[in-house]
């Protein structure tokens, strides 16, 4: 699997991080926004006080899987492996 942070822009809800991660590469991720199709993250997790959590530490109620439209994305980050195991530092 691979780990992606992806940055989101709506107009009336400002900018929103994704973390997460999906089987694909980063070079077909970006192919897959590019044609105009939607991504998916599975696995999310969030970032508090520079700690990387769990998902369901933020919210129980929601499957940790997402699907960000592409017109939405400003960036997509590949991290060198699993966030809750690097350094922040």
């Amino acid at each position: 699997m691979f780990w992606y942070r992806i940055e989101t822009n709506k107009a009336s809800d400002g900018i929103f991080l994704y973390i997460g991660c999906s089987p694909e590469p980063i070079d077909a991720l970006v192919k897959r926004a590019q044609n105009g199709f939607f991504v998916r993250l599975d696995d999310l997790l969030y970032i508090e006080r520079g700690e990387v959590r769990e998902w369901a530490d933020w919210d129980r109620s929601l499957q940790p899987t997402v699907f960000i439209n592409p017109k939405d994305i400003i960036s997509i980050m590949e991290y060198k492996g699993d966030p809750r195991e690097i350094p922040n530092h």
